[in-house]
């Protein structure tokens, strides 16, 4: 019984293993899938507290038949001052499934600059030298953002757009 057990075993990694290299070897063709923004598929903005609201958005690369993405931030900060209104400094970066649950980084959109309270709905589109052409995979554009809360500078917030794919 032993045998049996560790031999399906060997057939089942085996067969993923065998999976995997076929996907590894395709090229990527110029087609996507569900790229969009977090926000339309929650219908409201990521609430990363301090009033900051977040969106994050992938965006198909049009004028590159379809095989690049664009990174969007949306930010809406409430009105009002203080450390419980601190200003932001938005960034995106472009991260990539490894198909068993994990992501790595593989691309960094940069940042928008400073916003202050009372902002609403500043939005940025990485420019035509900063999308980014993946291979085949799924992807999902990370935005978080700089800023001093409770007297501690750091990197804030971890919003993820829908995941789009490259086939």
């Amino acid at each position: 019984m032993k045998k049996i057990s560790r031999l399906a075993r060997v057939a089942v990694v085996g067969a993923l293993a065998l999976g995997g290299v076929v996907a590894d070897t395709s090229n990527a063709s110029a087609a996507t899938s569900n790229w969009g923004c977090r926000s339309e598929r929650t219908g409201s903005f990521a609430d990363a507290g301090h009033g900051i609201h977040l969106d994050s958005c992938i965006e198909d690369q049009w004028g590159n038949n379809g095989s690049g993405f664009y990174a969007r931030i949306a930010v809406t900060l409430d009105p009002g001052s203080g450390p419980d209104h601190p200003a932001v400094f938005p960034c995106a970066q472009l991260w990539k499934s490894d198909g068993f649950g994990g992501w790595s980084y593989v691309h960094d959109y940069g940042c928008m600059g400073w916003y202050g309270p009372g902002t609403n709905d500043a939005v940025w589109i990485s420019d035509g030298g900063q999308n980014y052409n993946p291979g085949g995979g799924a992807y999902v554009v990370r935005v978080g953002f700089w800023a001093t809360i409770n007297g501690r500078y750091g990197y804030y917030g971890d919003v993820e757009s829908p995941v789009a794919s490259v086939w």
